[in-house]
């Protein structure tokens, strides 16, 4: 009996699960611009600053479904926010050094993202500087569809820009510079070396940043990090706006091994006493 109630739990858990993409442990920041009074307000970690007080408006836009096992619906809501030319969003990930060096060089970005604007240019989705506009960016996409940069090269694979898409990037300095988009792997360029070009500074990095005008008008509805690379089974199961969907996939973030192995022998225990007591 025990051995039946034990695999009809890990059954239940794992098709709630899969029934929703699901948010690889280690993350440690997440913001969801869930309203206008505190667009820039972590959900998890630090708030985010912008670099003008103009910048950032706050608008509604595609419903994002973040939640729990328990509650999948936890963190539901349609807040975005708009990104302007030449001004940026910097992100206080919370990251340690590590992978060898004295700076981060192992790290994944998530950014749930649609271009609004010069579509035919570059635009700089990511940017590694101390100050925002003080270097060129580190990802762009080329006005083509094309995404990459060129010391790790761009994607063969194009994807349309104007549309929303699941950008992330997952980098390991010494091995790989990755980026997908909805769950798919678009470039699998090579590592610039520890503590090399991609590297970051633990509490900040720039979204939308470029030093010469190439980042161009935008919407971003979610952004999340991770202190180190995920792997591309991990990416892909997050999903995003698969088949063009007017949603994207929904996620779920699950409890620390530790909690959800008390949680299940919680629940195993009650059910064995409720059959003995039978």
């Amino acid at each position: 009996m025990k051995r039946a109630v034990l695999l009809l739990l890990v059954l239940l858990v794992s098709s709630s699960a899969l029934a929703q993409g699901i948010v690889p442990d280690g993350i440690t920041g997440l913001w969801r611009f869930q309203n206008s009074a505190d667009k820039l307000k972590a959900t998890i970690g630090v708030d985010l600053t912008t670099s003008n007080a103009s910048n950032s408006g706050w608008m509604t836009g595609p419903w994002t479904t973040i939640g729990y096992m328990g509650d999948p619906l936890y963190y539901s809501d349609g807040g975005i926010v708009q990104e302007r030319a030449w001004d940026y969003l910097t992100v206080n990930p919370s990251f340690t050094a590590n992978g060898g060096g004295s700076y981060v060089n192992e790290y994944t970005v998530a950014i749930d993202y649609v271009q609004t604007s010069g579509l035919d240019q570059w635009n700089s989705l990511f940017q590694t500087d101390w100050n925002g506009n003080g270097s060129d960016g580190e990802l762009f996409t080329d006005g083509a569809g094309h995404i990459g940069i060129g010391t790790a090269g761009y994607s063969t694979l194009t994807y349309d820009a104007s549309k929303w898409h699941r950008i992330v990037l997952s980098v390991d300095n010494d091995d790989f510079f990755r980026v997908y988009v909805d769950g798919t792997l678009f470039l699998d360029g090579a590592g610039q070396g520890v503590d090399g070009r991609f590297s970051l500074y633990p509490d900040r990095f720039h979204l939308f940043a470029d030093n010469s005008w190439e980042d161009q008008w935008g919407l971003v509805g979610t952004v999340m990090t991770w202190n180190r690379a995920l792997t591309t089974p991990e990416i892909a199961q997050m999903g995003g706006w698969i088949d063009g969907a007017a949603t994207p996939t929904a996620l779920t973030m699950i409890p620390e091994p530790g909690m959800a192995t008390m949680l299940l022998l919680g629940a195993i225990g009650m059910l064995a006493t409720r059959t003995r007591r039978r």
